[in-house]
């Protein structure tokens, strides 16, 4: 077993109220393979920071901290308490009130967001260390997934010709090329995405997550430097080990329950078609984070294996026929053929499946490596049945309503030839004891969501 230490903050940090203050959690280092003492080291963070403007009581009935006042001073000290090189962050509002205390220590930023939400994704860098050489915001909603599957990108000025999507979700991946200051010919690519969270739209979830996928492989192999570059997908993927899009990215085989989800989820929501009659009573149905409508229909067997008995809605049921919000699809039609879907045997091309090169997962690698036989705290001890994923952290997100590992931090080794990012520390994830009785917490983390940290050895 590893010994276990505290990170060393960014001096910055004393300038934070002192009053406003979180559960430092464990490092530990991981013995490297490599006798490369002098390599440089990557510290990547990504962490969805709940932003204020989707902050209600009724969503986190018992947490100490909600107002602005009271979580100010949280946000900027996670981050500076674990001081990382570069940042991966969603759900990022007010950054008038963030981006002076990240800009003092030190950092540059890339921001962006869907059309009219008023949170985003950002991804922050050490300007010491990297300089960034190119950018791209992928706009799911719009995308073309013809110039993806077959190559054919459409003429200039036309529609895509095929966006295959269920429903206007207005989310959106950012991908940055970041170099190194001390050395331009090495570096790597960094991802971030916050994917579509309502539980039951499986299908639009995979095909966001899978055009993230997608374009970063085209990103690293469009230049020759970039080809020897580890990329990393860094975000809140709203998506549970036991999910489709989980074994998707990670070259799993799709399971019949992945299947049955998929193809149940396959369906056109008013957003997109509006002569889909509306659902009798569900003018009440959540929104999704930024205001878009929701959806969905009965609770699938994959989101039950995940759930258990600590998930979300639980303790809002009663009776017999299910009205959570968040377990069925609402104004929403059946898909035809002539709504164009992807077939799962597309969506397996379009992560790149037939080739059998999945995504490295960060935290289940370290994690694997740490653990005894034990999986105290870890995914595969509260899902019995999982069968991937199963040293992931048993929690990336806990409230009142919802308790669930939604965050990932995934490794794209380079394609030409090159050294692959070694994982040389974990932050431990915060104890089920930790959160009780649910996030955001005063003196613990200012977000519903918990932040993942992984240090790597020539990681760009």
């Amino acid at each position: 077993m590893s010994e276990s230490t505290f990170l060393e903050p960014h001096p910055n940090i004393k300038s934070l109220p002192p009053q406003q203050t979180i559960k430092v959690r464990e490092w530990f280092s991981l013995p490297s393979k490599s006798n490369d003492d002098a390599s440089t080291t990557l510290k990547l963070m990504t962490w969805n920071m709940l932003a204020q403007t989707l902050v209600r009581r009724d969503l986190f009935p018992n947490s100490d901290c909600l107002k602005a006042s009271q979580r100010g001073g949280l946000l900027p000290r996670e981050v500076l308490t674990y001081n990382p090189d570069i940042a991966c962050l969603q759900e990022v509002d007010r950054l008038e009130k963030l981006l002076p205390i990240f800009h003092a220590a030190g950092y540059s930023n890339t921001y962006a967001s869907g059309p009219q939400k008023l949170h985003g994704c950002m991804i922050m860098w050490k300007s010491e260390k990297y300089e960034k050489v190119s950018e791209q915001t992928i706009f799911y909603d719009e995308v073309d997934l013809n110039s993806i599957l077959n190559g054919n990108v459409a003429e200039a000025g036309e529609a895509p010709q095929r966006k295959a999507t269920t429903r206007v979700t207005k989310n959106i991946g950012l991908i940055l090329a970041l170099s190194r200051k001390d050395d331009a010919s090495k570096g790597c690519i960094v991802a971030t995405t916050h994917a579509f969270w309502h539980p039951m739209f499986t299908y639009e979830r995979a095909r966001q997550i899978g055009i993230l996928f997608n374009t970063v492989r085209q990103t690293q192999a469009s230049d020759p430097r970039y080809r020897t570059w580890p990329a990393y997908l860094a975000g809140d993927f709203n998506t549970q080990p036991t999910e489709a899009s989980y074994s998707l990215l990670t070259a799993q085989p799709l399971t019949a329950v992945h299947v049955k989800s998929l193809e149940h989820s396959r369906v056109i929501h008013i957003s997109l078609d509006p002569t889909v009659p509306p659902t009798p009573n569900a003018s009440n149905v959540k929104e999704d984070e930024g205001g878009a409508a929701a959806a969905a229909s009965t609770t699938t067997e994959e989101t039950k294996s995940a759930t258990g008995t600590e998930e979300k809605s639980n303790e809002k049921k009663g009776n017999e026929k299910e009205t959570d919000p968040d377990r069925i699809i609402t104004n929403s039609r059946r898909a035809v053929p002539s709504d164009d879907l992807l077939s799962d045997e597309e969506l397996l091309r379009l992560f790149g499946c037939e080739e059998g090169k999945g995504l490295r997962s960060g935290y289940d690698e370290a994690q694997r490596l740490l653990s005894s036989d034990s999986k105290d705290g870890l995914f595969g001890g509260r899902v019995e049945d999982a069968t991937v994923g199963l040293w992931e952290p048993m929690y990336t997100s806990y409230t009142f309503w919802w308790k669930l590992t939604l965050d990932y931090i995934f490794i794209l080794d380079p394609l030409e030839p090159a050294d692959k990012p070694e994982i040389v520390g974990v932050l431990k994830p915060h104890t089920k004891e930790d959160m009780d009785p649910g996030l955001p917490r005063a003196g613990v983390c200012g977000s519903d969501h918990t932040s993942l940290v992984l240090e790597f050895k020539r990681g760009g």
